[in-house]
Parts: C-alpha cells; sequence; structure tokens
C-alpha cells in the first residue's frame, strides 16, 4: 500500500477535505449500520469503535475513510480495486474497479469488506468531481498521484509534459488534447482509465475514474 507522498496528493486530500463537511462524510459507521448500497460518496469507518466491522457496499469512485488506524496498519485485497493514502491517523481509499474488497486491520485482523458496484443509479455522487471541474496533476511535483473521481463533464489535466508523453489505457475512453504543455482530458464515458506519463528518464502513472 502505498504512502502519502507530494504535494499532489496533499492538495487532494485538501480538497477531498473540502468534501469532507459532515453532510458527505457522514458519522462513523457501526457495525450495526444498513447495509444498502450508497452512491460514489465518502464513508468513514471508526477504527477505535470496537465490535466487528460493518459491510458495506459503496459505488465506484467513492472513498472508504478508516479513521483513528496508525501508518501501516492497513491491507486491502485484492489491493488492484483501491488507491490508499494515509495521514494523521487516516487512511482514505478511492474505489477504482468495481468488485468486493477486504480491508485487514491491524492489530486485531478485523476485516471490513465493501463490495464496490460500478453503480448505484439514484445516489449521491459527492466523492467525485462535478461537471465543469478541472483536476490538475502536475508532473513536476516529487510524488505519485492519488486517484482522482471525475464526473462526466469534469476535465483531468496534466501539466508540464510536453506533446506526445501522456498514455491513456483504455485510449477509447478519453479524449485528450495538447497545447503548451497541457494535456488536458476529458471522458467520453464511465470507465476506470490508467493515464501515464513519461518523464524522462521515468515515468508515473494515476488511475482515474469517471463517473455519471
Amino acid at each position: 500500500m502505498r504512502t502519502p507522498w507530494h504535494h499532489p496528493r496533499l492538495v487532494s486530500a485538501v480538497l477531498l477535505g473540502l468534501l469532507l463537511t459532515p453532510a458527505a462524510a457522514g458519522r462513523p459507521v457501526t457495525a450495526k449500520a444498513a447495509t444498502a448500497c450508497e452512491g460514489a460518496v465518502v464513508h468513514s469507518v471508526d477504527a477505535a469503535q470496537p465490535g466487528a466491522l460493518p459491510r458495506l457496499c459503496i459505488a465506484l469512485g467513492g472513498v472508504v475513510r478508516i479513521i483513528n488506524l496508525g501508518p501501516g496498519s492497513l491491507a486491502a485485497q485484492p489491493s488492484t480495486l483501491v488507491d490508499c493514502f494515509y495521514a494523521a491517523g487516516t487512511h482514505q481509499c478511492r474505489l477504482i474497479r468495481a468488485g468486493t474488497v477486504r480491508f485487514t486491520l491491524a492489530p486485531d485482523a478485523r476485516a471490513l469488506t465493501v463490495q464496490v458496484p460500478a453503480a448505484v443509479p439514484g445516489q449521491p455522487t459527492t466523492a467525485c468531481s462535478p461537471p465543469g471541474s478541472v483536476v490538475n496533476l502536475d508532473t513536476t511535483e516529487e510524488m505519485p498521484w492519488w486517484a482522482p473521481c471525475l464526473r462526466i463533464g469534469a476535465t483531468l489535466r496534466v501539466v508540464n509534459l510536453g506533446p506526445g508523453l501522456l498514455k491513456a489505457a483504455p485510449a477509447d475512453a478519453v479524449t485528450c488534447r495538447y497545447e503548451a504543455g497541457i494535456h488536458a482530458c476529458q471522458f467520453r464515458r464511465p470507465a476506470t482509465v490508467v493515464f501515464t506519463a513519461t518523464v524522462d528518464p521515468a515515468s508515473r502513472s494515476v488511475t482515474a475514474v469517471a463517473v455519471r
């Protein structure tokens, strides 16, 4: 599991923090919480609460926020379904692919299971950047990027990168335009897309989620 690294990640954490109003993040849940599926929201779980952890259902693009848990104390399987970072006693994990992910919390090995559907129609999508907004990823920053989630109509920009140096997979899910060191990408459809920027002599990648 990756650890916090960069100013873009810190910026992402700040932006996410703006989403974590009481209405968006909600109160930390307990084992008695309902298991009805939520949209792509930020859902908080308090690891300091005793007893079994709840079984959750949160749409693709949402965030599982586990508070009161120290560094190196969270494992996710399969790890390909999430992108997590840690800061100040909180693990924030973006759900980047549909499926079922099992989080294990140390030291007591309690399990938190999260079902991740591709979408939950009619439910809020508060964990993703809204249409018309812009998410910037700067290649001059030293650290990797935490996975963003954008609603269709938002723009993902990779800045300070020359022409022909950004790849997207699957390529047919996005349309990217380049001008003056900026790659501006818009999603054609809901998808999970891996962007790879070639920054001599290495490259860096980020997984972005697009939802309606």
